[in-house]
């Protein structure tokens, strides 16, 4: 585990092995750690220099010989923390610049990138999440999505979702409906910026997607496994104008609270 957290800190591997002797053997001069871990003296030296800057080792001096330690275990901690604050923070800067990303993406040609496999359709809801404040309009077979990418993903796609202020209006084929009592993710009204309603009765389908900004993105069953993000202006248009009228003969899902506030405790 401390090997891990090393380097997720950007703990070079040789200072690594040095912080770790020093854990377990306690004080000792460069010399001897370079002999202890068959490590060239003068890349010790660099090591130890990392993880003095880093506050992890202190050195000290023991009359002509400089003597290197572990300081406090309880150090690793703050660092840890310190480190979460700055991809905080860098994600805060990324997202802002985002929006500035996309309008240069933006062209008059549409773009079509494919998506194979169970984890190539994963990041088509990664997609969506970069849109903030969007309405996304979904034509989703739930029971067949819910197969292909998982109550876990789901669950957490619709945390993140809310957090972002994302609203969803869904259109559910009847077939692939489910009692929203064994999905709590799924919950409707305010709170989970959710509007739900069901096709009309002949209408079925096997392939989800969902309409967001100049997009549309499309997910296969669990038996073709692929998905697609298609980006045009027109065709997102064509889709949206599509959804409307099949939403205005759709009936509404009431809201089941008593199954779904518990999951907005989770967000």
């Amino acid at each position: 585990m401390i090997t891990k957290v090393l380097k997720e800190l950007g703990i070079l591997p040789s200072a690594n092995r040095v912080y770790k002797q020093l854990l377990e053997y306690g004080p000792s001069p460069a010399r001897r750690l370079a002999e202890n871990l068959g490590i060239p003296r003068p890349s010790v030296y660099d090591s130890l220099k990392q993880l003095i800057q880093k506050g992890l080792v202190i050195e000290r001096e023991e009359g002509s010989k400089k003597i290197f330690q572990a300081d406090d275990p309880k150090n690793l901690p703050r660092l840890i923390r310190s480190k979460i604050e700055e991809l905080e923070q860098d994600e805060k800067e990324i997202t802002q610049l985002v929006p500035s990303f996309i309008k240069q993406e933006k062209s008059s040609e549409p773009q079509i990138k494919f998506y194979p496999g169970v984890d190539g359709v994963k990041q088509i809801l990664y997609d969506i999440l970069w849109h903030n404040n969007a309405e996304v309009l979904t034509m989703w077979p739930f029971k067949e999505m819910v197969v292909v990418l998982g109550d876990d993903h789901l669950a957490n796609f619709n945390r993140q979702r809310i957090r972002r202020k994302i609203s969803i209006r869904a259109i559910w084929p009847r077939d692939k409906a489910v009692a929203l009592k064994d999905y709590p993710f799924i919950g409707i009204g305010k709170g989970h910026l959710r509007e739900l309603r069901l096709a009309p009765q002949k209408m079925i389908w096997e392939m989800g997607h969902a309409i967001y900004d100049d997009k549309v993105s499309f997910i296969s069953s669990r038996k073709e496994s692929f998905g697609f993000i298609v980006h045009s202006s027109d065709f997102a248009e064509l889709m949206r104008t599509q959804f409307e009228v099949i939403w205005s003969a759709s009936k509404s899902v009431k809201a089941e609270p008593q199954w779904s506030e518990e999951f907005l405790k989770t967000i």
